[in-house]
């Protein structure tokens, strides 16, 4: 067969099929349509998950009657009037695809009227010809009626899923735009039941709260940082919350949900490690200028593109470590009343913590400069016999604190403050000499892994040189270290079966170290060494996870405790 042009009619079914994949798709063009029409109700009725019909009505400003049949030919547009638009966009619905293509595969009905018009405009579409158009009175908005979507392409339709299948796809998308979008009434129903309403709230975590049922009961960490290249708001799960919500990440970029790859990993670069690397919940909205964001890259705009991705990953990774640190900071004061001091008398000990966490990397075009505090710690208000912190059968620390009850891991939490220590000041971290150095015997693996590695370790604070034949004198280990002869012998055996360790990995030979190096389960601790434990781990950049993902902290507020005790 030579080569040949398609005829109109095939071409706009394809590329109908391109933008309208399923019912879900269908609601997604519809939603935006009113949303830019300024809808302040969205109305959604579906039959057979959307498969017999999706019907979207809205209180938008309308369509006027001369221009509604225009509205549903390819290409047709109110956004853009050139190409240099492309880098304005500010709205959804640009490049005029979309009612055009469900015109193509469906029985569609689009009624409209203008709030100052007198009457409106109704057209029935059958596979992209207009069956019947005349003139109405109806309220100042619009109904999209889609109707058995893909009866003309039986091959599309019998790729669609069962009802149920497809109605969880539209409900999801229509918590997508509840959450951007908290200050319009939106709801959906079905033949028989109302599936999800939501009204109007002023503060937006109640709509995250709201779309989200199971994170009643979760404290979150709000996340809010602005650049004039770019803006992030949004919501993280509490560190040692995360369980089960991990599921449950949504991105919006400039207003659309979107996946991003690289929003993701800056998450997680930010909240710092988790067992079995499982993300947290988060739900973020990211706001660029629109010269900054490429939305056309994906025919469903399911997909979008930053220009400085490095400034975006760094960027979003300083704002949650900083918003993790900031709870971190909260959770450190310790409220008493002293015998010595009348019961009315309040007293808050506020340790001196930098006001944000240390950042790992730098964007000095874009990012700038934080001060932090090198004060050393004090204690004001506080008598010398004051005892808030308790030793529980010598594995955890408990700690009252203004809002309620700290746990905290005294092996991991060690372990944490080690590791930082060691790699935040490479070569000239603090360390300690061993008034009798310690000789260790290797076997031939682990003696020619130590060769290998012995600058590295000596960049920790971790000295050692060769004795004899396998066989070294560690002369110095990283200051505070809690490490004994077995604990040497073992970190050898570690050193060499571990892969990233022969690559040079200084983490993990810092992670290998402070585990080794950190105090014991079973260990008995003074109030000063607790204290001065609970101290440090907070100014940690991660101090709610140890280097290998284990939880240090575990946090109870009196809202938490009520409820165990069935007082709320």
């Amino acid at each position: 067969m030579g080569i040949h042009l398609l005829p109109p009619r095939i071409a706009a079914k394809i590329a109908a099929g391109e933008v309208i994949i399923r019912p879900a798709s269908v609601l997604k063009e519809l939603l935006e349509n009113s949303l830019d029409a300024g809808a302040a109700m969205i109305e959604v009725y579906i039959e057979r998950g959307g498969k017999a019909l999706v019907r979207v009505t809205d209180n938008g400003e309308g369509i006027a009657a001369q221009e509604l049949q225009l509205a549903v030919q390819r290409f047709a547009t109110s956004k853009l009037t050139d190409a240099g638009d492309l880098e304005r966009i500010q709205g959804y619905g640009f490049r005029g695809e979309a009612l055009a293509s469900m015109a193509e595969v469906s029985e569609l009905v689009i009624e409209s009227q203008r709030p100052e018009a007198e009457s409106g405009m109704l057209l029935q579409i059958k596979a992209g010809k207009v069956t019947v158009r005349k003139e109405i009175v109806r309220t100042p908005g619009t109904t999209v009626s889609v109707r058995n979507l893909f009866f003309n392409l039986p091959a599309r339709r019998a790729f669609l899923r069962s009802d149920p299948y497809e109605r969880r796809l539209v409900l999801q998308k229509l918590r997508d735009y509840a959450l951007l979008h908290h200050k319009i009434h939106i709801e959906v129903t079905s033949q028989r039941e109302t599936l999800l309403s939501f009204q109007p709230v002023s503060d937006w975590i109640e709509r995250v709260r709201e779309v989200y049922p199971a994170l009643r009961g979760v404290e979150l960490i709000r996340v809010s940082e602005q650049h004039r290249l770019l803006k992030v708001e949004g919501f993280i799960v509490r560190p040692d919350q995360t369980g089960e919500l991990r599921r449950m990440q949504r991105t919006f970029f400039n207003c659309r949900p979107v996946l991003y790859r690289a929003v993701y990993r800056a998450i997680m670069e930010g909240f710092g490690p988790q067992p079995s690397n499982r993300p947290p919940f988060f739900v973020l909205k990211l706001t660029a200028p629109p010269e900054m964001l490429d939305a056309n890259i994906h025919p469903t705009k399911i997909e979008v593109r930053y220009r400085e991705e490095r400034f975006l990953f760094d960027f979003l990774a300083q704002a949650v470590r900083k918003a993790v640190h900031r709870e971190a900071v909260k959770t450190l004061k310790f409220p008493t009343r002293p015998s010595s001091l009348r019961t009315d008398e309040k007293i808050e000990r506020q340790i001196p913590i930098p006001t944000s966490p240390p950042s790992t990397r730098a964007y000095p075009s874009a990012m700038p400069k934080t001060p932090t505090s090198t004060a050393p710690l004090e204690v004001k208000g506080y008598p010398e016999t004051h005892t808030g912190f308790w030793q529980l059968q010598n594995l955890y620390i408990l700690a009252q604190t203004s809002s309620g009850l700290i746990i905290v891991d005294q092996h991991a939490a060690h372990e944490r403050i080690l590791y930082e220590e060691m790699l935040e000041r490479l070569g000239a971290s603090p360390r300690q000499r061993l008034l009798f150095p310690l000789i260790v015997n290797l076997t031939p693996e682990e003696f020619a892994t130590f060769e290998e590695i012995a600058d590295d370790l000596k960049g920790l604070g971790f000295e050692a040189k060769v004795f004899g034949p396998n066989q070294v004198i560690v002369e110095t280990l990283p200051a505070d270290s809690k490490i004994g002869p077995r604990d040497l012998r073992e970190l050898f055996r570690e050193f060499a079966e571990t892969s990233e360790v022969k690559l040079g990995n200084r983490d993990k030979m810092a992670a290998l170290i402070a585990c080794k190096a950190a105090i014991k389960a079973g260990s008995t601790l003074s109030q000063a060494e607790m204290e001065s434990l609970i101290n440090r781990l907070f100014r940690c950049k991660t101090p709610f996870f140890c280097p290998h993902g284990r939880p240090t902290v575990v946090k109870f507020t009196m809202d938490d405790l009520s409820k165990r005790f069935g007082r709320i």
